[in-house]
């Protein structure tokens, strides 16, 4: 049976709010659940709401629906209907339940939008949705907020909303443009909050350059805000974060993925602004002074810095390993992709010996990544791969096998040879 358009959902709706006595009965509301069962909300949401709109259904009947089907709902589709439902019919009554359903990443869509249209706050609802979440809820949030107007929404838009814990190339153009930076900047104070903003925005556009949103050449006001950014950089307190962001932006400017809508004079003007900020002495100094530190946990932060500013991080890198961090710490995968090859065994004896006192979910992820490091390091690390053989998750074992494929048949030991015979069978 083919799933039900949105149309059928609204007749089965319409059918049963208007019988002549009030309330659903079990039956109906069960019969109703198994039918949304076998629907696809995505598709069948827009067309629903417009039916029901078009249909003048009571809005307290689909509130009252809407509420069984969220708090009660045994399969993810009713659930998800019932969120629309509440979008069309709910009312302030209705604001804790969507928040607290909205923090599920599945469900955070569909909660922003019924917090959007049934709070007379809409913008603020969904932003304090838009707060709980990290992930793809902060990402769909957030672009259910691409109209606001609400000031302190677009100032935290600015300086965080368009963090999330996928990629900020996804939120920046959006956060640039809805949140206003170009008129943010244009005051005489800058707050630091606004500036660690500005440049996390600016490099996550200039990263995501024909990504999955728009990019720094599709923003209007680039030149502007770049050259306000580099004012405010070099009269700002330096920090780690501050160099990577403009890292970021220099790179872009020196190797843009696509000819840009500037004119030379202002390519010519930004190249010349961003090299010379990022080659002023003081980051050589914080870098070098950020690495004297091993094991602090953002030790790994300065690692690519040090390799674009030219300095050598191996011996910090090292100690910091010695140290005995995470093996989910990014500084295990720098290390086996910078160093020269005779620290390569040196820095696998750390890992295994780190390896044997990490929990099993740490020790699964870490034996999946360190599989595919080594694909560039033939002869070592025979002892994680066989752990990622052996007794890891299934996607570690099949990278591992990957990795001995591309390893030379010469350098594979006996035991790893008779792995991977045994695979490809």
């Amino acid at each position: 049976m083919d799933p039900p358009t949105g149309v059928e959902l609204a007749d089965r709706l319409e059918h049963l709010l208007s019988a002549p006595t009030p309330g659903v009965s079990g039956d109906e509301l069960r019969g109703l659940h198994d039918l949304l069962a076998t629907s696809s909300p995505i598709e069948v949401a827009d067309e629903l709401s417009a039916e029901v709109r078009r249909r003048g259904l009571p809005r307290d009947g689909l509130r009252r629906l809407g509420r069984q089907l969220a708090e009660h709902g045994t399969h993810r589709a009713p659930v998800k209907i019932g969120l629309v439902l509440l979008g069309l019919g709910g009312d302030v009554r209705d604001r804790e339940l969507l928040l607290l359903l909205g923090t599920l990443d599945e469900l955070t869509l569909y909660a922003a939008v019924a917090l959007h249209r049934s709070q007379p706050d809409g913008d603020r609802a969904v932003h304090a949705l838009a707060q709980r979440v990290a992930g793809w809820g902060r990402i769909q949030s957030v672009r259910t907020l691409r109209d606001t107007t609400d000031p302190g929404v677009k100032a935290w838009l600015l300086r965080e909303g368009f963090r999330n814990a996928i990629m900020d190339e996804y939120l920046a153009h959006l956060a640039a443009t809805t949140g206003d930076l170009h008129g943010a900047l244009s005051h005489l104070h800058v707050d630091t909050a606004l500036l660690n903003g500005c440049g996390g925005i600016l490099a996550a556009m200039a990263v995501g350059q024909g990504g999955p949103a728009p990019g720094l050449a599709d923003y209007a006001h680039a030149v502007t805000v770049l050259h306000r950014y580099a004012d405010l950089a070099q009269a700002g307190t330096p920090a780690i974060g501050m160099l990577l962001d403009l890292i970021s932006i220099t790179m872009f400017i020196r190797h843009p993925p696509q000819e840009l809508p500037w004119t030379s004079a202002e390519i010519e003007g930004l190249t010349a602004r961003y090299e010379g900020l990022l080659h002023e002495p003081r980051w050589q100094a914080l870098v070098l002074d950020h690495l004297d530190g091993p094991g602090r946990p953002d030790f790994h932060l300065a690692l690519r810095p040090a390799e674009i500013l030219h300095l050598n991080p191996t011996a910090r890198l090292l100690a910091h390993l010695e140290t005995g961090p995470s093996l989910l710490d990014p500084s295990w995968g720098h290390a086996l992709r910078h160093s020269h090859r005779r620290h390569v065994a040196h820095i696998l004896d750390l890992a295994e010996r780190r390896l044997a006192t990490t929990p099993r979910p740490e020790r699964d992820h870490a034996l999946l990544l360190f599989a595919h490091f080594l694909r560039r390091h033939p002869e070592h690390g025979w002892p994680l791969l066989r752990s990622a053989l052996t007794t890891s998750t299934p996607e570690a074992h099949r990278t591992a096998l990957t990795t001995l494929a591309q390893w030379p048949a010469d350098s594979l030991p006996q035991e790893a040879a008779d792995h991977l015979r045994a695979a490809q069978g």
